[in-house]
């Protein structure tokens, strides 16, 4: 059993009651979830919360509220369609508004069928997902990551652009937070085992990258891996993390239920570990401590 695809959400930022008036009712048309807001600084905040499929917003000119919100909201969201209006005779706005990343430009006033028309382009531009395929109950992402700690964020960057846009931004950066940590952990300590005391001493020393070369060329660490799944779960609406590593694993018990207690100098960094589980409060370890789980429910 799979849940229903649920409908697209569109954010209307728009002055004019009038204009406001006919967008909303060819979007109740085409069973959209609307959203308002009086100005571009409120959308932003909006955003944070909840991130719309389709943006439709006034360039708010002679001021460049409108241009800064295309380019945020984009930043945010690359999957979000957008379309600028504005009153005619702005032809230089709207080529900027495109340059921007707007699919599509309108000149007001607007007829509701005009309105009506620019919606279904903006909907046939939204990139389609798992969601819109009957069929499809879960997903999952696997990544094999080397021995240089130094590539971690860029995958990083990457899983989250692959599996977690949805997330609010706020949400989104615990997560990067929480992965980085997790993932350079699995690396340094899993696969290359440098302890907390050898990577403090190096660091103190200016001598951390040699030390990271050092057990990189050596063969007993050269060829491990970390392997971090994540896996989509479309009834439940969830992204499950793993990141598993070979190396020996830790005591990872007292991290999780205690914060009284010095670290262990052969240990991952606790403080690390704390934190994530405090975004993340199901996040926990095999007995070993060779793998970390988590979740993320999706909005």
């Amino acid at each position: 059993m799979t849940r229903p695809a649920a409908s697209r959400t569109l954010l209307i930022v728009e002055p004019c009651a009038e204009t406001l008036a006919m967008v909303m009712e060819q979007a109740k048309t085409r069973d959209l979830s609307i959203m308002t807001a009086p100005d571009p600084h409120v959308a932003l905040a909006m955003m944070d919360m909840a991130s719309p499929d389709v943006l439709m917003t006034d360039l708010f000119l002679p001021e460049p509220n409108g241009l800064m919100l295309i380019r945020e909201a984009l930043k945010r969201n690359t999957r979000t369609a957008v379309i600028a209006t504005t009153r005619a005779g702005n032809e230089q706005a709207l080529l900027e508004a495109v340059r921007a990343g707007a699919g599509d430009c309108l000149y007001k006033p607007a007829q509701g069928e005009e309105l009506g028309v620019a919606l279904d382009r903006a909907l046939r531009r939204i990139p389609q997902t798992i969601d819109d395929i009957p069929g499809i109950e879960q997903l999952e992402y696997r990544l094999v990551i080397g021995t240089d700690p130094g590539d971690v964020e860029s995958c990083v960057a990457w899983l989250i652009e692959s599996t977690a846009m949805e997330l609010p931004e706020t949400q989104r950066l615990h997560l990067r937070t929480t992965l980085i940590e997790l993932i350079v952990n699995a690396v340094e300590h899993g696969s290359l085992e440098i302890f907390y005391r050898e990577k403090h001493e190096a660091l103190s020393t200016d001598r951390f990258d040699a030390l990271i070369d050092e057990r990189r060329r050596n063969p007993r660490f050269a060829q491990r891996r970390v392997i971090v799944r994540a896996l989509y779960d479309k009834f439940y609406r969830r992204m499950r993390y793993a990141i598993t590593d070979e190396g020996n694993g830790f005591t990872w018990n007292r991290f999780l239920t205690r914060s009284d207690q010095p670290c262990d100098s052969r240990d991952a960094n606790g403080r690390g570990v704390f934190l994530a589980k405090a975004f993340f409060p199901d996040l926990t370890y095999n007995e070993r401590g060779t793998e970390v789980t988590f979740s993320v429910p999706l909005p």
